[in-house]
């Protein structure tokens, strides 16, 4: 597994650092501001799976709400935003998302992070 460092977006513009997908998943530190971008430049689609960490939260005006995990599907030759991440739904432990993957080749990913300043 491996850990990705989220890149800040200004207002100046960012050209993000794509690293490429781990087979055995990837983490990344969640603030409740970041995101995954991913790149899949393969002939076929791979799927993001996203872990929910918390799939009962109790919510003060709807009372249990239900989290699942986030799956999305990229085709061939896409690029997909997945996020932002509520702390309480996908923090784990160590205050990070976990991202697994259906296959890994020619799959880029980067965390991103919007500056709220």
């Amino acid at each position: 597994m491996a850990t990705l460092t989220a890149q800040k977006i200004t207002d100046t513009g960012t050209i993000a650092s794509m690293s490429g997908a781990d087979g055995s998943g990837d983490e990344f530190i969640n603030t409740g501001l970041e995101f995954l971008f991913v790149q899949n430049a393969h002939s076929g689609s791979h799927t993001v799976t996203v872990t929910a960490q918390v799939t009962n939260l109790h919510h003060q005006q709807f009372g249990t709400v239900t989290k699942k995990n986030i799956v999305l599907v990229v085709a061939a030759g896409e690029e997909a935003f997945i996020g932002p991440f509520k702390q309480a739904a996908f923090n784990d432990t160590n205050h990070k998302v976990q991202v697994t993957y259906s296959a890994v080749t020619s799959l880029s990913v980067a965390a991103l992070y919007l500056d709220q300043q």
